[in-house]
């Protein structure tokens, strides 16, 4: 009975706690709402040495003095247009195809690590998953020889074959253009 009579008196006090911070809330909910704000929008303050040097700065750039002719491209072609298209290039960019030997096999990828032998990602004809191979085994008859960078060497029935990776599209053209990293066009100046 002691700890029923310690335990009751104790939930009136918790319920007056309760109701005296409502109504604290509620009379500074009354207060913010009574209470009115100024919106009205603030006046910059006018600075006369500022805006003296503001005017007189100079808003010409190398551009301005270059006739429009040389923007023949950009006005044919305006960046924020619907109706935009690339430039036609005289080359077709065609993407790479992958190129499986007469052995029917395709490299997919390379793994080199320093404390473990070179294994190569060899799809082979007819298989959807390609299979790991180590540096040094044989597969299909052929022995894997040697692991590069970009290819592997492959040797067997008296040939030695190089599956090299298939290259992206942009690479494969950067290389076409005669480097890795390919300049951009120039401009003919008048």
């Amino acid at each position: 009975m002691a700890r029923a009579q310690r335990g009751g008196s104790a939930r009136p006090l918790m319920l007056t706690a309760l109701l005296g911070a409502l109504a604290i809330l509620g009379l500074v909910n009354w207060h913010l709402y009574s209470t009115q704000v100024d919106i009205s929008p603030l006046a910059p303050t006018a600075r006369t040495g500022e805006a003296k040097e503001a005017k007189d700065v100079d808003l010409s750039t190398p551009l301005d003095d270059k006739p429009l002719i040389v923007f023949e491209e950009t006005l044919q072609r305006p960046l924020f247009n619907a109706n935009r298209k690339p430039i036609e290039r005289k080359e077709a960019a065609e993407a790479p195809v992958a190129v499986a030997l007469a052995t029917g096999m395709q490299l997919v990828g390379i793994v080199k690590s320093a404390d473990a032998p070179g294994r190569a990602l060899i799809r082979f004809a007819g298989e959807p998953m390609g299979k790991w191979v180590p540096e040094g085994e044989t597969v299909n008859g052929w022995h894997l020889a040697a692991v590069k960078t970009s290819s592997v060497v492959l040797e067997g029935n008296g040939q030695t074959q190089e599956l090299k990776l298939p290259l992206p599209a942009r690479a494969a053209a950067g290389e076409r253009e005669g480097g890795g990293n390919p300049e951009p066009p120039r401009r003919k100046t008048r």
